[in-house]
């Protein structure tokens, strides 16, 4: 009878030690940390793509020189050696980005034909605070001047690249996207026919 009572015991003592066993096992459930909450994607910037066309009889009378809002907010300049240019840029928002192309004359050029075009465009997609694309963007372009000159129709023809190969666009926190005003700086305005010895006063009848 007393080896049983003795034997009980020791069971009862078991079960008990490993009761305690479970409920600290339990315990160390509620340390492990909460899973992160994902961090809500915000829209902080746009990505712009730059692109200018040209001719290559263009760069071979002129001096052509791109303006365009760099990842600062500020105009930039680069001058064209080949026929295409791009350049690829993020800008915080709120925002204004574009491109102006500007022509000058090298200086005098023979008599003869010269085709001319050139044209800029620029593509966007919104970004979030990692960089990562939120949102499709679209794309602006200038016109796209193009036409055969005679050399004393040239100086018309790069006044009116300068004047009309640009586009600029304000980018809100919103996804808003309106028009804006920049003010390029460079050769914009200036006569580009100076010291050449071609007129300025537009297309003969024979320009075309």
């Amino acid at each position: 009878m007393i080896k049983n009572l003795k034997i009980m015991s020791i069971l009862l003592g078991g079960l008990v030690a490993l009761g305690s066993l479970t409920s600290c096992g339990g315990s160390d459930s509620d340390d492990d940390p909460t899973p992160p909450i994902p961090t809500e994607k915000v829209l902080t910037s746009v990505k712009v793509d730059y692109t200018a066309t040209v001719s290559q009889q263009l760069l071979d009378i002129a001096n052509v020189t791109v303006r365009y809002i760099g990842s600062n907010g500020q105009v930039a300049s680069e001058q064209m050696t080949s026929t295409t240019w791009t350049k690829s840029v993020t800008i915080a928002l709120p925002a204004k980005a574009g491109l102006n192309i500007q022509p000058t004359l090298k200086g005098a050029v023979v008599e003869g034909e010269y085709a001319l075009s050139a044209m800029g465009q620029m593509t966007y997609v919104w970004l979030d605070q990692d960089g990562a694309q939120i949102k499709t963007g679209g794309y602006e372009s200038t016109p796209a001047l193009e036409a055969v000159f005679y050399a004393d129709g040239l100086g018309q023809y790069l006044n009116a690249i300068t004047a009309n190969c640009y586009v600029a666009r304000s980018f809100a926190s919103d996804f808003g996207i309106t028009e804006a005003t920049v003010t390029w700086g460079g050769n914009a305005g200036d006569d580009n026919t100076q010291n050449t010895g071609i007129a300025n006063d537009g297309a003969t009848g024979e320009n075309r």
